[in-house]
């Protein structure tokens, strides 16, 4: 029940799927446990890559995903129509909407504060004084910064947030409910101490305006209809937790 409550401009590498007929669509990504990963030849794998090289096939797409250092950069570069769907566990907010165009949803999300078990942080006033990792540019980094007194130090990505924590640069790190179990299972030194911020959901994040909207929507919507939707997150979090996910972002999507 955790998961569902609570998971530089340069481009590192590209990875492209061809499908005859069709025209190019370029997606922008950044590591994501679980969500989007690559293996040590550069092989992409994970639930949003699932999703959008089902999507790509099925609209007879030439699909590539280009790898972006920084998580901001990537609401930079989709806003700006650079980078034609975001895929980057990007949480749907007001602010961001202002910006972007958003699919329908596809994950629950919350943000959490993790600790070392032998630290006793139980609410944000616990962590006055104290190193916080988080993300740049994520809604962790707001997160932190209003709470008085506690100190943000700013990483790259999750697993230097949790490189901090486990080293001692950091006491405590701020980051998405949606990741943070598969960090959990490798470190057992470490705990969920509380959830901060309102529930959200992951999108995927377009230009404002894109025609890549409706498409993508339906194939979400196809995913859900067929059962395939559900099977996706039972290969990626894991049977027990599939079908209250599924259910959970169907609500989402069914609303106005």
């Amino acid at each position: 029940m955790v998961l569902a409550l609570c998971l530089a401009g340069s481009f590192a590498s590209v990875l492209t799927a061809q499908e005859p007929g069709g025209d190019s669509v370029r997606v922008c990504t950044f590591p994501a446990a679980g969500f989007f990963a690559r293996d040590a030849n550069g092989a992409a794998s994970g639930f949003e890559y699932d999703i959008l090289t089902g999507f790509a096939a099925a609209s007879k797409l030439k699909i590539t995903f280009e790898d972006v250092a920084l998580f901001d950069q990537i609401l930079k570069d989709t806003a700006s129509g650079k980078c034609q769907i975001g895929a980057a566990t990007i949480a749907v907010t007001e602010e961001r909407k202002a910006r972007l165009s958003f699919s329908n949803p596809y994950f629950p999300n919350r943000i959490v504060v993790v600790q070392k078990a032998s630290s006793a942080f139980a609410q944000p006033a616990d962590l006055k004084g104290r190193r916080v990792a988080v993300v740049k540019g994520t809604l962790s980094e707001g997160l932190v910064a209003a709470i008085t007194g506690a100190r943000a130090v700013l990483v790259d990505d999750d697993d230097a947030a949790f490189q901090a924590l486990l080293k001692g640069t950091a006491d405590a790190l701020a980051c998405d409910s949606a990741v943070v179990l598969h960090y959990l299972k490798m470190n057992s030194d470490l705990a969920i101490a509380f959830p901060m911020g309102e529930r959200s959901f992951f999108a995927f994040a377009l230009p404002t305006g894109s025609k890549l909207k409706g498409p993508l929507n339906q194939h979400l919507n196809s995913l859900s209809k067929s059962g395939a939707f559900t099977k996706l997150l039972a290969k990626h979090f894991g049977e027990a937790n599939a079908e209250f996910l599924a259910e959970d972002v169907a609500k989402a999507s069914a609303k106005p």
